[in-house]
């Protein structure tokens, strides 16, 4: 199965378990997540994103930080062949649309993130995301891994999960764990 059969499968599994279990499924990942964070002490900055569509909804898991020191930032498209860069987020922040039908912040900060969460189409069981063929997501990781510790986390519905091997091109970037409404899968230990 190639890429782009996939991905039309995958949007449609993500749809109807969007429709079926939506926010609830973004609220269990958040207490999985809340709880799996309160261990972590090298995360300081967190790039998460603003959702479209059928998207797991990373909101509630922002929400569930709520008390810890950590700086949060949103993914903006710079250019079609670049990486993307991260502007900081805060509550206050005024959001403008983008050309990508997501929102990023009007202003603030460069940050650079030590941990990314990401969304994505389908995963498989060697951490090969699928998304939307842009390539941002793999030029941004492919960048921050040559610097920098970057822990990257795919936030996905279980149905998501593919048993076929994602076919992967040089350019594709794992990541190093996908968190859905049952709990975490790492690929790479944490």
């Amino acid at each position: 199965m190639g890429k782009r059969e996939l991905r039309t499968m995958s949007k449609s599994l993500r749809k109807q378990a969007f429709n079926k279990y939506g926010i609830d499924a973004s609220v269990l990942i958040s207490q999985h997540f809340k709880e799996w964070f309160q261990e972590r002490k090298n995360i300081e900055t967190i790039a998460f994103y603003y959702p479209i569509g059928s998207e797991i909804d990373p909101f509630p898991l922002v929400n569930a930080l709520v008390g810890f020191s950590i700086r949060f930032c949103l993914p903006v498209v710079v250019g079609a062949q670049s990486p993307l860069i991260f502007k900081e987020w805060n509550r206050n922040s005024k959001l403008m649309d983008s050309s990508y039908g997501t929102k990023v912040p009007a202003q603030g900060q460069t940050l650079i993130p030590d941990l990314i969460l990401t969304p994505l189409l389908a995963f498989d069981h060697a951490g090969s995301r699928l998304g939307y063929g842009g390539g941002f997501y793999d030029r941004t990781i492919e960048l921050l891994k040559r610097d920098t510790n970057i822990f990257v986390l795919g936030l996905a519905f279980e149905c998501q999960r593919t048993d076929v091997i994602i076919p992967i091109e040089p350019t594709d970037q794992k990541i190093d764990c996908v968190l859905t409404e049952k709990g975490f899968q790492f690929f790479t230990i944490s």
